[in-house]
């Protein structure tokens, strides 16, 4: 038998005041996505809007995977913007490969 436990979800700032909503109610899309009524708590805002939770990519495959769910991998946190192309350390700007590739074997 499974333990059910609540489901807490994350904390979205209202895009007009930017204090704290509550989520009033939820309707599944997919079994991926799910849309969000939430309410603002500033009472001279008093905004209701629309959000939608998904989700997006695995961290660590299930121990009890669901036939048709597919996710890609990846990880918690992004890489560096700077990261795209990382240069090996020890190539100094294609000298090396420059230079082999004029060596006679």
């Amino acid at each position: 038998m499974t333990k059910k436990t609540l489901t807490r979800l994350p904390a979205i700032a209202c895009p007009h005041c930017e204090a704290k909503s509550i989520v009033r109610d939820s309707i599944e899309i997919t079994p991926m996505v799910r849309e969000l009524r939430l309410s603002c708590t500033n009472e001279d805002c008093g905004h209701t809007f629309v959000a939608q939770f998904s989700v997006i990519r695995t961290i660590r495959p299930s121990a009890m995977p669901k036939e048709g769910i597919r996710l890609p991998f990846g990880a918690w946190f992004r890489k560096s913007a700077n990261d795209d192309h990382p240069e090996p350390a020890n190539d100094d700007h294609g000298l090396a490969a420059a230079i082999a590739s004029t060596m006679i074997i």
